[in-house]
């Protein structure tokens, strides 16, 4: 077998080996679970691609220090997994290895080390360790192998891991003190850089949500995939940029915004170069391009749609099959053995109403549970009407109201990643006062309570009780409507609602998810969407502000991967978001925007209502003023004014 020779690159790209003509590369790391990330799926790939093999072995133990894995080494501990990936790309785990023996097991090219995450930006942590693992590695190995240091990435802005706050919970600043400990254990000992953490805080600017799959490991598409290419191009020299292997899920756009991260963290380890991904859209009128609406009263072989009757059993169920197999997803149905589980209850705001906390577990996980506050008027005279929706920042957030019950810590370092607010930070979008004194309930759990909302392959969340999603799989949208689903489920028991007259609210994202959870669960009577834009009220075809091609790229998790189909091929669909609205028909149905959300395409949003209005016509005067519209002054938010107009509408349709 022939052996890989050193050489040294022009354009000061330092190169570990060259893989040019090479049979075979051998590269070991001694790891953990970062290195499980980096170096076990992809890296095969990506030398296959380009005609080379590399044999790969990781040591690892989950959350192993240079410390440990030191004195692993002069006691010879038998605790690794050695996982290895062979020249046929298979991983095989071989358990109760020491290192001596997977020193000793190749003829290694390529050793590295890494410290663990955590401190992997305290210099301090890493000695004598690194020292005396170099000398026992050198006294194991060829001559020729090149001794590398893993630099591993910073976590998520708003990860929960519990070694964040020593750098402050500060993801710039963490990434800043990785840098300046791998440059200075890398200059002290002859080590080559192997920069993945700069190429992750390039792509962060563009792709921030894809990067990590729980705030910190990464996620099995983009962020191993990142990985695995810093690693190839740190060792062979040969530039990512332009490789054909990208793994499944990952779009060949931001494929080259990944090679593009990775080089440049090549060729400048220790300073970041944010990648932008320019995104083609528009808020002029004059640039939006000529489309034709599908009509919503037309069946896929051409026949009109006259009655309502004909609507309900042939187009209703023709055009939600399209929505879920193209844009939205499969959802499993109503999970078997839910129960629920009052955890508080008391009076709140003054006497105004009764305050329920309820555990609604959906599975038989630890985390799978949401956590539904109800707020009902005190002294109804019956079963009152609700308003449910999911909010952004957790229930404390929600309300003046102190007995709100903070998250446990062990459901919120299950969310991975969770942006903490101060008590009753959401409170001026949410009303609760004002709604309950209107004499309705108002219910609401926090969205990472079903599908934290950021991409990892769909492991997280409520998508990890299930199969991994194919192609027409549910994404984050269906998800959380799946969870209002199980909300709804509760409030069908509680005697203080009357389950037949909830109204299904959301905002933004929320208001996307408000309308796929009306338009897939008929018991809701009435639906809410706030700002919802592409992917809920807003016309695809316009190409408008957020554009299909953005959210996907932006929020891969959000949709199923058919709906990548449409990148920049709106006029495609075979539908547009019109046919969304109408599916909640005959039920009332509120469309609003915002003058100054041109992101949401106000213009478009009225569309689909004015076209759902079509078919709402099919009921005749029974359906006349069920559909609810207005464009508030302002930007991107949900405000008193909202409400002010959700509880007439209310008041007309569900009292």
């Amino acid at each position: 077998m022939k052996r890989i020779s050193l050489i040294i690159q022009a354009l000061l790209i330092p190169v570990i080996v060259s893989a040019a003509g090479a049979d075979t590369v051998r590269v070991l790391s001694i790891g953990n679970s970062f290195s499980q990330d980096a170096v076990e799926q992809n890296l095969h790939e990506i030398a296959a691609e380009r005609g080379h093999i590399f044999i790969i072995g990781n040591l690892y133990i989950g959350g192993c220090t240079l410390e440990r894995h030191y004195k692993n080494a002069i006691e010879d501990v038998a605790d690794y997994q050695y996982r290895k990936v062979g020249f046929d790309g298979v991983l095989v785990n071989h358990p109760g290895y020491t290192l001596r023996e997977a020193l000793g097991d190749e003829k290694w090219d390529v050793v590295s080390f890494q410290q663990f995450s955590g401190k992997s930006g305290l210099p301090g942590s890493f000695e004598p360790f690194i020292r005396e693992l170099i000398l026992y590695v050198k006294l194991r190995t060829d001559g020729d192998v090149k001794l590398c240091w893993h630099q591993t990435w910073a976590y998520d802005p708003h990860s929960v891991n519990g070694d964040f706050p020593i750098y402050g919970s500060d993801c710039e600043r963490m990434y800043k003190a990785i840098v300046d400990a791998s440059a200075g254990v890398c200059e002290k000992y002859g080590l080559q850089v192997i920069p993945v953490g700069t190429a992750v805080q390039n792509l962060r600017p563009s792709y921030e949500y894809n990067i990590t799959r729980d705030g910190y490991h990464l996620s099995t598409g983009t962020g191993r995939y990142l990985a695995a290419l810093t690693w190839y191009e740190s060792i062979t020299g040969e530039s990512s940029v332009g490789c054909r292997y990208r793994p499944y899920g990952v779009s060949e756009e931001r494929a080259a915004a990944i090679q593009e991260a990775v080089h440049s963290a090549v060729v400048s380890p220790y300073r970041k170069n944010p990648v932008v991904v320019p995104r083609k859209t528009t808020y002029d009128e004059t640039e939006v391009p000529g489309y034709t609406l599908p009509d919503a009263l037309a069946m896929s072989d051409g026949r009109r749609v006259r009655s309502v009757r004909q609507w309900e059993n042939e187009r209703r169920p023709e055009l939600l099959e399209l929505f879920t197999r193209e844009e939205y997803g499969r959802s499993p149905g109503k999970p078997e053995n839910m129960s629920f589980e009052l955890l508080e209850s008391g009076d709140a705001f003054g006497g105004l109403a009764v305050r329920k906390q309820v555990r609604v577990r959906y599975g038989q996980r630890k985390n799978d549970y949401l956590t539904l506050l109800l707020y009902v008027p005190k002294n109804a005279d019956g079963p009152v009407p609700a308003f449910l929706g999911i909010n952004f920042k957790g229930n404390p957030a929600v309300a003046d109201d102190p007995a709100i019950l903070m998250p446990e810590s062990g459901k919120i370092s299950g969310y991975g990643v969770y942006e903490f607010s101060d008590r009753a930070a959401e409170s001026g979008r949410w009303c609760a006062e004002k709604v309950l004194s209107a004499g309705y309930a108002l219910a609401t759990f926090d969205r990472a309570d079903v599908d934290p909302d950021f991409d990892d392959n769909f492991c997280n969340g409520v998508h990890g009780m299930y199969p991994a999603p194919g192609p027409d799989g549910w994404g984050t949208i269906a998800g959380w409507a799946w969870g209002l689903s199980r909300a709804l489920d509760y409030l069908e028991t509680d005697p203080l609602v009357d389950a037949s007259r909830v109204a299904v609210i959301g905002h933004s994202r929320l208001g996307k998810t408000a309308l796929w959870a009306g338009a897939t669960d008929t018991r809701f009577a009435m639906v809410i969407s706030n700002d919802s834009g592409c992917g809920g009220a807003a016309i695809s075809r316009r190409s408008f502000g957020e554009t299909v091609s953005v959210i996907n790229h932006s929020f891969p998790h959000w949709f199923c991967d058919n709906f990548n189909k449409y990148n920049d091929n709106e006029a495609a669909l075979p539908f547009d978001q019109h046919e969304l609205v109408a599916l909640i028909a005959p039920r009332p149905v509120y469309v609003a925007s915002a003058s100054e959300d041109l992101w949401a395409d106000p213009a478009g949003e009225g569309i689909s209502a004015e076209e759902a209005a079509k078919v709402y016509a099919l009921w005749g005067r029974r359906a006349v003023g069920r559909i609810g519209r207005h464009i508030r002054p302002g930007g991107h938010d949900i405000t008193d004014y909202d409400w002010t107009l959700y509880l007439q509408f209310a008041d007309r349709w569900l009292k």
